[in-house]
């Protein structure tokens, strides 16, 4: 919890005084949660502060919205919810957005992965279990962020971060999804908030993930913005 409220002190400090948040004349408020991909990790050599190139910055530069990135390379779904829960920087900021944007869960999975050095002899109960957590972290998460503002809440689910492995990985990867897309649909009924297909967005196009990377290509971030722009439209 410590290493989250300093890094969420240093990324608020960042967009005080750095270019990385955008402004508007109407001064409404998008407020990006989550991980490294909000963040925009490896869109530039450095990584010190949130990339202008990430898709939040892009949503907001068409909406006319003042964006305040939040998103901290790394990050797990457990550590966002904590962050909800119990950071006051982190909540202050919610409470004055119009939009939340939140990417949370590659870390989630990421680790089975490396707990396993490849895609070889993955357990689906071993998947599940990952994914239960997962799922009960958003839906806290949500809840807690549905508690302190009307702000309309764009979930992102979760893209496929290894195309290459082909079959291998979609098996996992789509119960994921259709776990996460069913939770989205469920609190949709209750609170403000709308899902942002990035799994399907992103399937068939490996040129969207940096090579050798997970992360998004300036390519596939400019998508994730889209299909969260156009879920605003809707």
């Amino acid at each position: 919890m410590k290493r989250i409220m300093v890094l969420l002190c240093c990324l608020l400090l960042i967009n005080v005084y750095f270019p990385s948040s955008t402004y508007s004349e109407q001064n409404r408020q998008m407020t990006a949660i989550g991980d490294s991909i909000p963040y925009g990790y490896n869109l530039t050599k450095e990584n010190k502060y949130p990339s202008g190139g990430a898709f939040p910055f892009m949503m907001g530069e068409e909406k006319n919205l003042e964006v305040t990135n939040l998103g901290i390379p790394g990050l797990t779904s457990e550590e966002l919810l904590q962050a909800a829960r119990g950071n006051d920087l982190f909540r202050e900021t919610i409470k004055n957005s119009d939009y939340i944007v939140l990417y949370i869960g590659g870390n989630d999975l990421l680790k089975i992965l490396k707990d396993h050095k490849n895609l070889q002899g993955i357990d689906m109960e071993e998947v599940a279990l990952v994914v239960r957590n997962l799922l009960f972290n958003v839906y806290s998460t949500v809840m807690e962020i549905d508690k302190l503002t009307d702000a309309e809440i764009l979930v992102y689910n979760i893209y496929n971060p290894y195309p290459e492995k082909g079959a291998s990985l979609e098996q996992p990867l789509h119960y994921i999804n259709i776990q996460y897309n069913s939770l989205v649909e469920l609190l949709s009924h209750f609170t403000n908030v709308e899902l942002v297909d990035a799994y399907q967005a992103f399937k068939g196009h490996p040129e969207y993930i940096i090579k050798g990377d997970v992360h998004p290509t300036a390519e596939g971030q400019f998508t994730l913005a889209e299909i969260g722009l156009n879920k605003m439209e809707e």
